[in-house]
């Protein structure tokens, strides 16, 4: 996780908790703040991003329309990331708290739970 300056706010705790992955990004974190910042004010959404497995995982809440308009805007504004934008649509990367498969014996920060053979 790199970082290009003073430490971002940490991701506001409803969109961590229950937002819907958009994209993934790979960033500085100032720089992928300002980007995330730009798409929510655009789309005129709740947007909100935190590194993952080194990966700047961005999460929108909010209705269906609204889900649309952040995914245009960020095709729209992906030229202007000091970054670059790895996938767009989802689903999220794992999240610390997401629920886990019985039999998991890993977690893969891209790919999610991985279970062994029982």
């Amino acid at each position: 996780m790199a970082t290009d300056g003073p430490t971002p706010s940490p991701c506001n705790p409803a969109i961590f908790k229950k937002g819907k992955g958009v994209c993934v990004v790979d960033g500085s974190s100032n720089a992928v703040e300002r980007w995330v910042r730009r798409v929510a004010e655009k789309a005129k959404a709740k947007v909100d991003w935190h590194y993952s497995g080194g990966r700047a995982n961005v999460l929108h809440l909010g209705n269906e329309a609204s889900r649309q308009r952040v995914l245009k805007t960020i095709e729209e504004l992906e030229h202007e990331l000091d970054g670059r934008v790895l996938s767009i649509g989802g689903p999220a990367l794992y999240r610390a708290g997401d629920k886990v498969p019985k039999g998991a014996i890993a977690v893969d920060p891209d790919l999610g739970p991985i279970v062994g053979a029982v």
